[in-house]
């Protein structure tokens, strides 16, 4: 923009603003004329409703709400759910626990400090995967579809496989924390054991369609684990 020649009169200011307007629109005019110059060479409708970025994202859309109805996702959904609400009904038997541990520890007997935090340990594990183990199957399924209709995108990227990766990993995990957990809570012990069988029968689904998950190295993790 130039600078008026007196910053102080109104009149000046407004002339240089509607020279900027002016010059504005004649570059947009041009730019404008050069990119139907341009769409018309390479065949680009550019009246066409759908662009190629929006075909591309509904069909992205379909898949993950494909991925997301699959009996994996599902699985790994209702597991999800089902911890949620077993942790929501939890505060009797946790205080029921928490009183025990307090009386061996006025009365001196076993361990009950260190149950304690290994209990809570446990408990977090539990809660952290509890919904990431099926954010990231989900997405491992809807990343499957994809790079199957892109060979090009398989050879680069392996995030179908990465995700499994992860998923398998928070089962692992979420599995053994689990039966760590059965001899604190023998009262629970009826819906521990019924989430050790939901986790395993995903951990085998996932493993059965992700035969290379295991074997996915993930840059800064399985690398270092592995020197």
């Amino acid at each position: 923009m130039e600078k008026a020649e007196d910053d102080g009169d109104p009149a000046a200011r407004e002339l240089a603003n509607k020279k900027f307007w002016n010059e504005l629109h004649a570059g947009f005019q041009l730019a404008m004329q050069m990119l139907q110059e341009d769409a018309h060479r390479l065949g680009i409708d550019l009246n066409a409703t759908d662009s190629r970025a929006e075909i591309v994202a509904r069909e992205r859309q379909v898949r993950r709400r494909a991925a997301r109805n699959r009996p994996l996702s599902r699985a790994a959904r209702d597991y999800g759910l089902a911890v949620q609400k077993w942790f929501k009904d939890s505060p009797t038997f946790f205080k029921a626990r928490a009183a025990e541990l307090v009386k061996e520890m006025r009365l001196q007997i076993g361990r009950p400090l260190d149950e304690a935090v290994e209990i809570r340990e446990l408990l977090d594990i539990v809660r952290w995967y509890r919904l990431f183990i099926h954010v990231k199957l989900e997405r491992a399924i809807g990343s499957q579809a994809e790079e199957e209709t892109d060979p090009e995108l398989s050879d680069r990227l392996r995030d179908a496989d990465g995700s499994a990766k992860i998923a398998l990993v928070g089962i692992d995990r979420s599995l053994a924390a689990w039966a760590a957990l059965r001899p604190h809570f023998p009262e629970q012990e009826d819906s521990i054991l019924d989430f050790l069988l939901r986790l395993e029968r995903i951990r085998r689904q996932a493993e059965n369609l992700f035969p290379n998950a295991r074997a996915f190295v993930r840059p800064g993790f399985d690398e270092n684990a592995a020197r």
